[in-house]
């Protein structure tokens, strides 16, 4: 399979998007070239569900480019997304001796891309980071368009991403043969992403079209991707990072004047969806506790729910979404949910909360989306 390519082009500057089986394999010589020679060491934040032979392989092909690269494993988890793990990276990247020439590559899901992301930004005011996503949700979501950042624990309650900064990689190269290695629900968490982008594909900036007809082009093939059918799914990703790029490019650090669009729209299904990610005791049937992924579309779920009680649009909407969901093995339903008042109560922890007031992304019909404020 050939390496597909999507650009992702900012007002002020511009990065690529590699995706394919093998293109891990790329990332040394690529380095080089957008580091420069001067750059001589690499602090590598490695996820410890990959597996080993692709750290090693990696690790070995930027030593034989040149680099002294140094690996930091992390377990991720949203206990290890905190700020106490930034400083020990940022204090290990010190004892390596990166300078502001070097660089930090991550390998591994969205927490790891967030983390390694964010140490990036933060170290020496800001150094390159290359990042590897290992998932499908980090390939399609967290790798792309810029955003890092931790979680903080406040009086026994998470706030999640309330500590970060906008900070786009240099480059982000999706090996979709990482994805072997991922169980079934990891990679069902994944695709919710993916419904997430075909339920706003016709409210992002579409030039060519091509954006608009994601949502029927899934439709269209739900079983393949179901099956992980390898061909599909790096188109799949392919698509996906091509819509995210088209509306990072025309709103890089998610304005809060873009109320008819722009990047808020990515946040579909995630107000109400990482409130309900805090709650404990929540369970998606007989799994164990909730992901991100499982979160996110229960989120569009109760988006969906909300739209219909505003008048907004009809449940032909939701209905469409849950078979979506359904189709390719994603809850709908959760167990041990609390009162509506509760999760209010947490979605004003959120940090698109402005001025005391809400806004949350809501659908006015299939693909279509727009931002409510105090809904």
């Amino acid at each position: 399979m050939s390496t597909r390519v999507v650009d992702v082009d900012l007002p002020d500057r511009a990065y690529e998007v590699r995706i394919g089986r093998g293109v891990l394999g790329e990332v040394p010589e690529h380095a080089r070239g957008l580091l420069g020679e001067k750059a001589e060491r690499v602090l590598v934040v490695r996820d410890t569900g990959v597996p080993q032979r692709f750290a090693d392989e990696l690790v070995q092909g930027l030593r034989d480019a040149g680099f002294a690269a140094r690996v930091c494993d992390l377990t991720p988890s949203e206990a290890v997304k905190r700020v106490e793990t930034v400083e020990r990276l940022l204090i290990e990247a010190v004892r390596f001796g990166l300078t502001r020439v070097d660089a930090v590559i991550s390998l591994g899901g969205g927490v790891v891309c967030d983390i390694a992301g964010f140490v990036a930004a933060s170290y020496q005011r800001g150094i390159a980071v290359v990042q590897c996503p290992s998932t499908l949700l980090s390939m399609v979501d967290a790798s792309v368009g810029g955003k890092t950042g931790v979680n903080l624990l406040v009086d026994g309650e998470l706030y999640k991403n309330m500590v970060g900064a906008f900070h786009q990689p240099t480059m982000v190269v999706a090996d979709t043969a990482l994805l072997d290695s991922l169980d079934a629900r990891q990679r069902r968490c994944g695709l919710a992403e993916c419904v997430k982008h075909a339920m706003i594909c016709q409210s992002v900036p579409d030039e060519d079209e091509t954006h608009a007809g994601l949502l029927g082009w899934m439709q269209a093939r739900l079983g393949a991707i179901s099956a992980f059918d390898r061909e599909t799914i790096d188109e799949l990703v392919e698509r996906n990072v091509a819509l995210k790029a088209s509306v990072v490019a025309g709103d890089e650090r998610e304005s809060p004047e873009a109320r008819t669009g722009g990047r808020m729209l990515l946040n579909f299904g995630h107000t109400f969806g990482h409130a309900i990610e805090t709650l404990d005791g929540v369970r998606a049937g007989d799994e164990p506790g909730l992901f991100h992924g499982e979160a996110v579309g229960l989120g569009m779920c109760c988006a969906c729910a909300a739209a219909v009680s505003l008048g907004l649009c009809d449940d032909s909407v939701g209905a469409s979404l849950r078979a979506m969901l359904d189709a390719v093995g994603l809850p709908t339903r959760v167990e041990g949910l609390p009162g509506s008042d509760v999760i209010v109560e947490r979605m004003g922890h959120d940090k698109k909360a402005a001025g005391g007031s809400l806004r949350v992304i809501l659908p006015e019909g299939l693909g279509r989306c727009s931002i409510v404020t105090d809904a």
